[in-house]
């Protein structure tokens, strides 16, 4: 009798959770940010900067630690390593979704940063469903100053209020 008390409470329990319990988490590919840099600089020198290459690897970790924080599940982008290398994401519109949907992801997310001069960077995000390639999220934060904290504040700014300031729409079944 005790049993079936327990089995009932607990069944009682999980159906009051619904559905939102037993969904899988919405997975994404998060590829690595790209630099663009149109500032003089960057026609002088024709490469990144050292320093702005490790940003660039910063801020890449820093978004797949805010999209995890948010209870999404990160996709591996390693095995597309050479479909990712033969283009650059910010300027080929869908492919990243096309990408992330070879992985098995739900959406893309991608982020560059404009390199106006070395006052004036904008940080980039953009979201994609990987079944449509739609943009469901499009972000930018402009940033004064070239430094890690600037990068940073600018990041998280743009996640927090403009990105996920609303969860992700959970993936519609095909």
């Amino acid at each position: 009798m005790r049993t079936n008390l327990t089995c009932a409470a607990l069944a009682a329990a999980f159906a009051g959770l619904g559905s939102a319990a037993w969904a899988a988490p919405i997975k994404v590919a998060a590829f690595e940010f790209e630099l663009l840099d149109t500032s003089a600089e960057g026609d002088i020198r024709g490469a990144a900067r050292p320093d702005e290459l490790q940003r660039i690897d910063q801020v890449s970790a820093q978004l797949r630690t805010f999209l995890t924080s948010k209870g999404l599940e990160l996709v591996d982008v390693a095995p597309a390593q050479k479909d990712i290398d033969a283009q650059k994401l910010m300027t080929c519109g869908a492919c990243p979704a096309g990408i992330a949907k070879t992985l098995g992801a739900d959406y893309s997310a991608i982020g560059y940063v404009q390199k106006v001069s070395n006052l004036i960077l904008n940080l980039n995000v953009e979201i994609r469903d990987a079944r449509t390639g739609e943009v469901v999220r499009k972000g930018s934060a402009d940033i004064r100053g070239n430094t890690e904290e600037s990068w940073r504040h600018g990041l998280s700014y743009l996640m927090r209020h403009t990105i996920l300031e609303q969860p992700l729409p959970p993936v519609k079944a095909p």
